[in-house]
C-alpha cells in the first residue's frame, strides 16, 4: 500500500514538496523562457489572451492531446502556466519515459512545486515496473522519503549493489512503528541473506517500547538468538505490567539495565511516585550509567510536574530540576512557580536556565518581576531596557514604566534578488494561479519560491507582493526571511472595511479582530488547519453553526467559511460572545478563542495576576496566541497612529 510522502497541504505548503520529497538533486539545466521580475513583471492583463488560450489548451488536453492542443501549446511559449500544461502530459507518459526525458522536464519545471511532485510520480512509477536502472538514472542522493529509500535500496540490490542495499535495509528496519509497504521486499531478502543480528533487533525492541508499540516487540523476537528471546520476553512482560519491575531481582546486564531504564520510564507515566520508590529499589540494576541515570530521573520529574497526585516528593524533583538544568523542564517547573507566586523559586529557577532562554524578553520579564515582588534590589534599569522590545513582555515592561511602545521598525524596500529563471518562473506562475482563481495552488507555489532564495534575499519577495496586492504573501515572505523589523509586511491592513464593519457590529475593536486573524491564518482567505479550522479567523464548521443560528447570519456550510465577508462576521461574532461571557476581559475571551471555554473556565481561578495567569496558562499554543494576539492588536495601532493599549485597566487589574 502507498503512503503520501509529506502530511498533507499544509506541511507541502510549509516545506515546499522538492524539499520534503527528496535530498539535493543534481539536475541537468535547462533554460527556461524567463519573465521580468520586480516591479517589471507583466501585469496581470498583459497575460489575458495568453490566459484563455491556456484555458482553452487545458479543456483540449482533457479530451486528447492532439494537434489543436499541441498548436495551443505552442503559442504559449513564456506564459508561466505553460509548464502545468506539460505536468499534465508527462504524466500519462511515465511508462514509456526515459530517465533522459524525466530530466528534461524536472530542469522545465524547477523552481516549481511541479518538479517535486513530477519526481515522485516517476520514481513510483518505475519502481512499480521495476525500470531500477530508471530510477536511479534521475537521481544523485539518496531520497528523504522512507517509501522512496526502500525503492532506492531494492534498485541498488537489483542492480547489483546488494551490500549498499543492505545496509540501508537495516537502517530503515531498525525503528520503532511498521516502515512502509514498499519496504517488505527488501528485508524479506535482507532477512534471507541473514538479516538483523542481535544488536540490531534488542535496539527496535526498545524503540517499539519507546512507542507503545508492543506488537513489534513480539514481532522481532521471531529473529533473535535464544538467549535474546529471554531478554524479548522479559520486555515484553515489563511493558504488559511496568509494576513488575519493583520486585526486579535479575543478573546486571546491559539489557537487563536497559530493561530497568525501560520499566521505569514507563511506570512513570502511570504513577510517578510509585516510579521514585521503584527506582529507589532497583537503582543498582542500572548503575554506573550517568545517561541512564538522567532519563529515569528526567521521565519521573517529568510527569511528577504534570501530575495531580501521585507525584514524586516535591523536594526530590526540585533538586532534579536544579541538577539536570534541562530548559524544558525547568520552565515548565517554573510555570508552576509563579502562577503561585512561589517568587524565590521564580528567581532559582531562572538561575538553572541556558543563557539563550535567560536572555529572552520572558525570562528577563520574570527575574524583575521576582525580585520586584520580594523588595530585593532595583529593576529599573532592567525595566527599562526590556521596555524597549517589541515583544508582549516588553510592553508589559513599558506599561510599568508608562512609557510608548517600542516598535524598532525597520522601513524601505530591500535590494531585489538577482534575476533568474527558476524565481521568475515562480513569481509569474503565483500571479497567474491567482488571476484564475486558484489561490491554494499559488501560495504553494509563493511558498516553494521563497524556500529557493537566500534567506536574506526573501523579505525583497514581499515588497513585490506588497505592490502586486497580496499582503498574505508579503507577510509570509517576511517571516521566511526573519525579518521581523519589517511591520509592513508582516501587519499589512487587509479587508480593512469588511473588519470594520464587523466590529461596528458587534461592538468590538477592529484591531482586536484584525490580530485575530493575523495569528489565526496569517491574513490568508484559504487557509484550512489540520483539526478542520477554515478561513481567515479560522472558524471551526460547529462553531459557524451555532453562532450563525445565535447571530442570525446566513450560513451555507463549511466550504462558505473561505468565504472572506463572511468568515470575519462570523469570527467577530464569536469573539464578541466570548467577550461578553468573560464580561469584558479580552484576556479571558482570547484564550478561549484558541482553547475553547471549557479550559479557561478551568485554568482561571481567581488567585493570579494577569501577567502570572497568562505566563502559566498550560497549552503552549494558547499561551503564545493569547500573547502574540495582544501585541499584535498594540502594533496594528501604533502603525495606524492610535493611542495604543495593551490591557485595559480593569483586565490590569483583575484577578484570573
Amino acid at each position: 500500500m502507498m503512503k503520501r510522502l509529506c502530511g498533507g497541504f499544509a506541511s507541502a505548503l510549509s516545506e515546499g514538496w522538492l524539499g520534503c520529497v527528496i535530498a539535493p538533486l543534481v539536475l541537468s539545466f535547462v533554460a527556461v523562457d524567463a519573465q521580468a521580475s520586480g516591479d517589471e513583471l507583466p501585469a496581470p492583463e498583459h497575460w489575458a489572451e495568453q490566459r484563455t488560450l491556456y484555458q482553452q489548451a487545458a479543456a483540449e488536453l482533457d479530451s486528447g492531446a492532439g494537434n489543436r492542443y499541441q498548436e495551443m501549446r505552442d503559442d504559449l511559449a513564456g506564459y508561466p502556466l505553460r509548464v502545468d500544461l506539460d505536468f499534465s502530459v508527462k504524466l500519462g507518459q511515465l511508462h514509456d519515459m526515459t530517465a533522459e526525458q524525466a530530466r528534461l522536464f524536472l530542469a522545465e519545471a524547477d523552481g516549481t512545486p511541479l518538479a517535486g511532485r513530477f519526481l515522485v510520480a516517476f520514481l513510483r512509477h518505475k519502481a512499480q515496473d521495476r525500470r531500477w536502472r530508471s530510477f536511479l538514472a534521475v537521481l544523485d542522493a539518496v531520497p528523504e522519503s522512507p517509501e522512496l529509500q526502500c525503492y532506492y535500496y531494492r534498485a541498488l540490490r537489483a542492480t547489483g549493489d546488494t551490500a549498499a542495499a543492505f545496509e540501508g535495509a537495516g537502517a530503515l528496519w531498525n525503528v520503532g512503528y511498521s516502515q512502509d509497504d514498499a519496504c517488505d521486499p527488501l528485508f524479506d531478502s535482507w532477512v534471507r541473506s541473514g538479516g538483523p543480528d542481535d544488536e540490531q533487533i534488542w535496539s527496535r525492541a526498545l524503540l517499539a517500547f519507546k512507542a507503545n508499540n508492543g506488537h513489534l516487540i513480539r514481532y522481532v523476537k521471531r529473529f533473535a538468538s535464544p538467549e535474546l528471546q529471554r531478554d524479548l520476553d522479559e520486555l515484553a512482560a515489563i511493558y504488559r505490567r511496568p509494576a513488575r519491575i519493583e520486585g526486579d531481582h535479575h543478573k546486571t546486564t546491559e539489557r537487563h539495565a536497559d530493561i530497568v531504564v525501560a520499566g521505569l520510564v514507563r511506570l512513570a507515566q502511570l504513577n510517578p511516585n510509585r516510579a521514585y520508590q521503584a527506582m529507589n529499589s532497583v537503582r543498582g540494576g542500572y548503575a554506573g550509567s550517568t545517561e541512564r541515570a538522567q532519563i529515569v530521573n528526567r521521565a519521573i520529574v517529568r510527569h511528577s510536574l504534570f501530575a495531580e497526585r501521585a507525584s514524586a516528593p516535591e523536594v526530590w524533583v526540585t533538586s532534579q530540576i536544579a541538577a539536570l538544568k534541562d530548559d524544558e523542564l525547568t520552565v515548565i517547573w517554573l510555570r508552576n512557580a509563579m502562577a503561585n507566586s512561589d517568587w524565590p523559586s521564580v528567581v532559582s529557577g531562572i538561575s538553572w536556565l541556558s543563557p539563550e532562554r535567560r536572555a529572552e524578553d520572558r525570562w528577563r520579564y520574570w527575574w524583575a518581576r521576582a525580585h520586584e515582588a520580594q523588595g530585593q534590589g532595583d529593576m529599573q534599569s532592567l525595566w527599562s531596557q526590556l521596555a524597549e522590545s517589541r515583544s508582549f513582555h516588553g510592553f508589559l515592561a513599558a506599561d510599568r514604566l508608562g512609557r510608548p511602545y517600542a516598535m524598532s521598525a525597520s522601513s524601505g524596500a530591500t535590494p531585489p534578488p538577482a534575476t533568474n529563471a527558476k524565481m521568475n518562473l515562480g513569481v509569474g506562475r503565483v500571479q497567474e494561479l491567482l488571476a484564475l482563481g486558484d489561490g491554494r495552488q499559488a501560495k504553494e507555489q509563493w511558498r516553494h519560491t521563497l524556500n529557493q532564495l537566500p534567506a536574506q534575499q526573501r523579505a525583497s519577495l514581499g515588497d513585490l507582493a506588497l505592490r502586486k496586492g497580496w499582503p498574505d504573501m508579503a507577510t509570509d515572505a517576511a517571516n521566511a526571511g526573519r525579518a521581523w523589523n519589517r511591520l509592513d509586511l508582516r501587519f499589512p491592513k487587509i479587508y480593512w472595511e469588511l473588519f470594520e464593519r464587523a466590529a461596528k457590529a458587534v461592538e468590538q475593536d477592529v484591531y482586536d479582530l484584525i490580530a485575530i486573524a493575523r495569528r489565526e491564518s496569517g491574513l490568508w482567505g484559504q487557509a484550512q488547519s489540520a483539526v478542520g479550522a477554515r478561513g481567515l479567523m479560522q472558524i471551526m464548521p460547529a462553531t459557524a453553526r451555532s453562532v450563525a443560528q445565535n447571530e442570525d447570519i446566513q450560513y451555507q456550510g463549511a466550504s462558505s467559511l473561505f468565504e472572506v465577508e463572511l468568515n470575519i462576521q462570523l469570527g467577530a461574532a464569536y469573539y464578541s460572545q466570548l467577550v461578553a461571557r468573560y464580561e469584558g476581559n479580552r484576556v479571558k475571551a482570547l484564550a478561549a478563542y484558541n482553547a475553547g471555554p471549557t479550559r479557561v473556565d478551568r485554568w482561571a481561578d481567581g488567585t493570579r495576576a494577569v501577567d502570572q495567569w497568562v505566563d502559566s496558562i498550560p497549552y503552549a499554543e494558547t499561551r503564545e496566541y493569547v500573547q502574540a494576539v495582544l501585541a499584535y492588536a498594540v502594533i496594528y495601532q501604533t502603525l495606524d497612529g492610535r493611542a495604543a493599549t495593551l490591557l485595559a485597566e480593569a483586565e490590569r487589574v483583575a484577578e484570573f
